[in-house]
């Protein structure tokens, strides 16, 4: 059975920069198949490097600078991300997405996006994602399912 993991990066000590974490808590505490695993790995890369070993298809989720509204998203596939986008979206990309690509033939997967509405020293989201939060982690809910099911329909054609 693939290993298929969501993973929460960001940091909580930056207002919007943590609602990769926030979300990926919340969503954890819902049933989801015993494959599929809701991780937080913060900003501590390297520990996000290890949570993913063996993972054949990720999703992770963290504020990215995008220029929508705040509380959008935008997806990408961590494969094309690298061709198509300069990598300065996210502040936590460098490392894990360079990883990431180098092992583009065993992991496959999407940044979910959340752009952010304020990003500085301060413990917990910004007011406007907070007015927003339920809109948003629906359509996080909602864009992972469809990525899932994407998933499921490629592994079928091959």
């Amino acid at each position: 059975m693939e290993k298929i993991i969501v993973l929460g990066i960001g940091n909580q000590l930056m207002m919007d920069d943590g609602i990769g974490i926030y979300l990926v808590n919340e969503l954890g505490k819902h049933p989801s198949a015993p494959n599929i695993f809701y991780l937080v790995g913060e900003s501590d890369i390297d520990y996000c490097l290890e949570l993913i070993d063996g993972a054949t298809f990720i999703m992770i989720v963290d504020a990215v600078l995008s220029g929508k509204e705040p509380g959008e998203l935008s997806v990408f596939s961590l494969e094309e991300l690298h061709e198509s986008q300069p990598l300065h979206i996210s502040p936590h990309n460098l490392h894990l997405f360079q990883e990431l690509y180098q092992q583009k033939e065993t992991i496959a997967g999407y940044l979910i996006g959340i752009e952010p509405f304020e990003l500085r020293f301060h413990i917990g989201l910004s007011d406007e994602l907070i007015a927003k939060w339920d809109v948003v982690l629906k359509d996080v809910q909602r864009t992972i399912d469809e990525l899932l099911a994407k998933r499921m329909i490629e592994r079928l054609e091959k």
